[in-house]
């Protein structure tokens, strides 16, 4: 995604292309994007800016509020840091407020705590920071003090590929053996934005199959379709619509529509009348659900502001299914956030997320009963974190639950941040056994634990070093021998493609055979791409320090391509991955390498192959992309091999 946005910044806005990378523009792009909600563009925008002024503190406050709110929480953390130790770091007090936010939400309550208190001293802090920061305070004061399980036990586990992408998935609703879910991964159609913006799509899942969107023109190519809930007989669908209004923002609002004797969805469906689509307002996350007491079906949902928190509105549905006048249920809404509902007919339990209630950071799962119960009851651990845990739904039968969250494990988007984006989860709930009285511990030796392999201390221990390289990168479509780029940022973005090989390499196959092809891409990626660089670091670690003591030393490197071009086209291409590598050891911890290279003491000697030694077994046909581009035997042959270090 990265690499997209990175090649994309100078169309985004015109006035980029006119006068270059230059410091003013991008922070314009970046406050732009702000304005139009899109917090990963604003992000790289500033980023892009610091690279130009690092000492900018004002866009260094802006980059790290953008990284926040992206939940890239490195980064925020880094730059709030590099903020509050400035000699001038008392006139941004609000680096203090989210600094304190960056811990609480990656679960460091104690050290969060401080910031809170800090930040409630500051003369400059505005009310609404201030209102912010005693609302967390007491958060983490309340999730440090109560680090408890949940009142049932449950075991947690990210459901895989065969639901999750690295882009988020969301809503999750089971019906029988059936698991309906939203999924934000499609290009919205004929949009003019550069990259081109993502929408939603409701899929549905059965058994260890792969997900599918749900057929016959339910989706809509041109807009958002998410949030699937169903009534309880089955026959009537309530969902969302959301269209994007400007930049990132949507507007959303509420349909119905009714099963057909062929049990397909119709194409076309129903707008909820005015009560419930009220303008000026996002109206999202339906849920359906079965009042005992008054008998009679229930629509709940949320209402959500352009600016500010989010409430949980209710309407009773007549018979037709259509709701009547809504009103915010009573009892669960704060000035924050209150959101993603789901009742629970066999309890008479309104189940929802909130970040307004005590909590462990983020969205927290609560249960309320229903109608009149005292406060919402919290979840607790393992159902939630200090990351957003929301969308919760349970089975029929009360064993298992999904949700959504973008707690660790989750996949990420955006690699080089660790940051976005939301993954369904199962939780089992574990059986209750009798208890019985504690026993001593055996007096038995635990079982081996397997030792890790050791780091590699030798450069000879590295050989063959091997470096992957994307399809015709870097730098694609020239003849050209030389690159300024360095491997350690074409692997960056190489690294980031994953999730598109494995869906290239996945396309058109059987589920068994998908899933098996998405596991033999991320095991290549994760196993040979990764490790590569990983390694490739830790020898110029080794390599500098032997520099250092006085050796001389001679390294051998072998460039290689897939064979789909010509063979001078590969052989040009193959000099350039070599470079590439050249450049990173030239950019090695701030041209530590330099001093050596330019005095003769390390020599890189290039020995360029282009596809002469390509494996016989793999594609080299251009209309097969699949086997000649995003089949694991081509990947690997696109690489540069460090093979001797001769002193």
């Amino acid at each position: 995604m990265n690499t997209i946005f990175r090649l994309c910044l100078l169309l985004l806005m015109p006035h980029l292309a006119v006068h270059a990378q230059t410091f003013r523009a991008f922070v314009s792009a970046g406050d732009e994007a702000v304005a139009q909600k899109d917090e990963q563009a604003a992000m790289l925008y500033y980023a892009e800016a610091l690279k130009l002024k690092p000492d900018a503190p004002e866009v260094l406050l802006k980059y790290a509020d953008r990284a926040l709110a992206f939940y890239a929480f490195e980064a925020a953390k880094t730059a709030y840091q590099r903020l509050l130790g400035r000699r001038d770091a008392a006139a941004f007090p609000s680096a203090i407020l989210g600094m304190g936010l960056c811990l609480q939400q990656t679960g460091k309550y104690a050290d969060a705590i401080p910031y809170f208190e800090a930040y409630l001293q500051q003369q400059g802090a505005s009310a609404e920071g201030a209102a912010e920061a005693l609302h967390r305070l007491e958060q983490a004061r309340w999730a440090s003090a109560r680090r408890s399980g949940s009142r049932e036990e449950w075991k947690v586990e990210h459901l895989g590929r065969s639901v999750n992408t690295p882009y988020s998935e969301f809503a999750p609703v089971v019906r029988g053996d059936t698991l309906y879910y939203s999924s934000m991964r499609y290009e919205l159609e004929g949009d003019k934005h550069r990259p081109p913006r993502k929408v939603a799509k409701v899929l549905y899942q059965s058994g260890k199959s792969r997900g599918r969107p749900l057929r016959h023109g339910f989706n809509a190519d041109t807009a958002h379709t998410a949030n699937f809930a169903l009534s309880p007989d089955g026959q009537r669908a309530y969902f969302t619509v959301c269209r994007y209004t400007a930049g990132a923002q949507v507007e959303c609002r509420l349909y119905m529509a009714r099963r057909g004797a062929a049990k397909r969805w119709p194409r076309k469906s129903k707008l909820l009348p005015g009560p419930v689509n009220q303008p000026g307002f996002s109206n999202t996350q339906p849920a359906v659900g079965y009042d005992s007491l008054k008998q009679r079906e229930l629509l709940f949902f949320v209402r959500q502001p352009r600016e500010g928190g989010a409430d949980i509105f209710v309407s009773d549905l007549d018979s037709l299914g259509m709701p009547g006048e809504p009103r915010a249920v009573s009892g669960i809404n704060t000035p924050f956030r209150e959101m993603t509902p789901w009742f629970s007919d066999k309890e008479q339990a309104l189940y929802f997320s909130s970040d307004g209630w005590p909590g462990l950071g983020g969205l927290d799962v609560y249960r309320l009963q229903w109608p009149d119960g005292a406060e919402p009851e919290h979840l607790g651990q393992p159902l939630n974190t200090s990351y957003n845990d929301f969308y919760f739904t349970k089975t029929a039968d009360g064993l298992r639950a999904y949700f959504a969250s973008n707690r660790p494990g989750s996949y990420h988007l955006d690699r080089a941040h660790d940051a976005c984006c939301n993954d369904i989860y199962l939780a089992a709930k574990l059986q209750d056994t009798l208890q019985l009285p504690a026993e001593p511990d055996p007096l038995l030796a635990p079982p081996p634990v397997a030792e890790a392999p050791p780091e590699p201390t030798r450069l000879s221990d590295f050989l063959p070093l091997r470096l992957y390289f994307d399809n015709d990168e870097p730098e694609p479509r020239t003849r050209r021998t030389a690159t300024r780029l360095t491997y350690g940022r074409t692997v960056a973005d190489y690294l980031e493609q994953e999730w598109a090989y494995a869906e290239a390499f996945a396309e058109g196959l059987p589920d068994t055979l998908a899933l098996q092809a998405e596991d033999a891409v991320a095991r290549f990626f994760s196993g040979q791409v990764a490790k590569g660089q990983e390694r490739l670091e830790l020898f110029c670690g080794i390599l500098l320090s032997r520099l250092e003591t006085g050796d001389t030393l001679e390294i051998f490197m072998k460039g290689y391509t897939s064979p789909r071009a010509q063979n001078d086209y590969n052989l040009a291409l193959s000099q350039r991955r070599i470079s590439s590598v050249r450049n990173h050891f030239e950019a090695y911890r701030q041209g530590a390498l330099l001093p050596f290279l330019e005095n003769g003491q390390l020599t890189l000697t290039e020995l360029p192959y282009g596809e002469s030694e390509a494996s016989n077994e793999v594609s080299d046909a251009l209309d097969d992309r699949r086997n000649s581009i995003y089949h694991p035997d081509a990947a690997r042959e696109r690489r540069v091999e460090i093979l001797e270090v001769r002193e």
